[in-house]
């Protein structure tokens, strides 16, 4: 009897055996325990590992991957407020803004109250902090010679700050109104300072409007790559508008609207002057 008790319980450990050295038909228990752990198992596959998602959002910035000098043409499309705004986007563009042709446009910036900085602190700190040339600069001066914003305005120190060398694109109205009537300002049109003509090299675009601009300054100008030229509510003489005509050899378009002509010391008997189309 003990011979025969002893050799089913033999038998036993030898089936045993394999399953505790790994085979694959597991014991009923173990194979339970491990289906509960599957679901644990795969919820923890599914969590990405750390810095997972930084990488994604990059992998999905393409803009940031072009080159700074790109970027920097993008940025120069922008409005003042928009292009100063780009330092905060990520580390790859706290520079750019800088660095970029700025485009400075004072009627777009946010007006002056308590809380804020007036208009003029404003423009004096993008000069001083930007690194780069320039490619458009906007100044009505009704901003400047209207309201508070008029107190100690020196333009003349804007317009020679070398964040605006190289410029491209000028607007530039100096009396208050933007459009103006030529009989009541007729006689307040002044000459525009003449760092505003330092500009003439590089110029593609420009807009000049309630001025006045005198022989001699006009004789010494170029224009080498202007395209475009309006002169708004201007005084000028005949001679001195077709001396500016002349020196624009790339001159595609041109908008004269109400413009003033003066007597002129090459014509001086001139009374009047038509353009046609």
């Amino acid at each position: 009897m003990e011979m025969e008790s002893a050799g089913p319980s033999a038998k036993r450990e030898q089936l045993a055996a394999p399953a505790i050295h790994g085979n694959p038909l597991l014991p009923v228990v173990a194979t339970g325990q491990a289906k509960n752990l599957e679901p644990a198992v795969a919820e923890r596959s599914q969590e990405p590992p750390p810095g997972a998602e930084e990488d994604e959002e990059e992998s999905l910035d393409h803009i940031s991957r072009l080159p700074d000098h790109v970027l920097g043409e993008i940025i120069s499309l922008l409005t003042i407020m928009e292009g100063t705004r780009t330092q905060v986007l990520a580390s790859r563009w706290r520079h750019l803004w800088r660095a970029a042709p700025l485009n400075l446009d004072f009627s777009g910036l946010p007006a002056s109250n308590s809380m804020l900085p007036s208009r003029c602190a404003v423009v004096n700190a993008i000069l001083a902090a930007h690194q780069g040339s320039g490619r458009r600069l906007c100044l009505p001066a009704r901003h400047l010679q209207c309201g508070a914003d008029a107190v100690d305005v020196d333009v003349d120190a804007w317009l020679r700050s070398t964040a605006l060398d190289n410029l491209q694109e000028l607007e530039f109205y100096f009396c208050c109104a933007k459009h103006c009537d030529p009989e009541l300002v007729i006689e307040a049109l002044l000459p525009p300072p003449a760092s505003i003509f330092r500009f003439s090299s590089t110029l593609r675009a420009a807009t000049i409007g309630n001025c006045c601009l005198v022989d001699d300054t006009v004789e010494t100008l170029r224009f080498p790559h202007l395209r475009k030229l309006a002169l708004m509510c201007v005084k000028i003489s005949e001679v001195s508008l077709h001396k500016i005509i002349s020196s624009c050899p790339g001159l595609e378009c041109l908008l004269l609207s109400t413009v003033i002509y003066l007597r002129s010391r090459g014509a001086p008997r001139l009374e009047t002057l038509s353009c046609v189309n």
